[in-house]
């Protein structure tokens, strides 16, 4: 059987099945006990094995679903991004930049468990709030994931500037010399201070329809993904072409 289509084209994710559901009952259960360990005797006081007892599992079951206790209140690391939707971002263009990456990460996060329970953003947020060690493990996780999308969202952008000679925004005397058509790794030191301020404001932007999607979720947590993708590019798409 064939995965529905969202309307640009791209393929929508599998539902989970009955094994990846059970398994992300079992990591709420984990992250639910952990929480309420957490809430009520302080995130440093409660240990692995005390997780473990309160949620009924083993240190083994425990480690399967978080690499550390920290892991349990800011979230797994979630890996790269799949290539061929990096490719895809940066070679196959379908609109404009800040579209297609939310095309991407969305696409991305789709293939992922969701974790839009109400009651667990407050208690990680109480929690990330109340400890100096988990509000860094969190803002060094965020900066990690920046440079990431900033040297896609880079390439990108270098890779249409040795195409047109020009970079997005640049004066038309910043051009590329005759015949640079390869991506280049490098631009001239005025251009390359361009393609910095262009990432970081553009990565900053999906950081923030990132959020708006999460309350969306949130609101609306049956709202099936390709609807919430479909949502967002549909606004985006209605906000870039309006005059407002």
């Amino acid at each position: 059987m064939s995965q529905p289509q969202l309307k640009d084209g791209a393929t929508a994710p599998k539902k989970p099945g009955l094994r990846e559901r059970k398994r992300e009952e079992l990591r709420a259960r984990i992250q639910e006990s952990a929480f309420e360990l957490m809430l009520e005797q302080g995130f440093a006081d409660v240990t692995v094995e005390m997780i473990c007892e309160h949620a009924d599992v083993s240190r083994r079951t425990f480690f399967n679903y978080f690499g550390s206790k920290e892991a349990v209140v800011i979230g797994t690391d979630p890996g790269p991004i799949p290539e061929h939707l990096q490719e895809a971002f940066v070679h196959g263009p379908r609109g404009s930049i800040l579209a297609d990456l939310v095309r991407m990460l969305l696409g991305a996060m789709a293939t992922r468990p969701r974790d839009v329970d109400p009651r667990i953003w407050r208690s990680r947020l109480e929690l990330i709030r109340g400890d100096m060690d988990l509000a860094k493990a969190l803002a060094e996780k965020v900066a990690a994931k920046n440079h990431d999308l900033e040297q896609l969202v880079a390439r990108r952008i270098r890779r249409r500037y040795a195409a047109s000679g020009t970079p997005p925004g640049a004066a038309p005397g910043d051009r590329a010399p005759d015949g640079d058509e390869q991506e280049p790794e490098t631009a001239e030191p005025e251009v390359e201070a361009l393609i910095r301020r262009q990432t970081g404001f553009i990565v900053a932007m999906w950081w923030g329809i990132a959020r708006h999607a999460m309350q969306i979720t949130v609101e609306n947590p049956d709202i099936e993904d390709t609807d919430l993708m479909e949502a967002l590019l549909d606004t985006l798409t209605l906000i870039q072409e309006a005059e407002l």
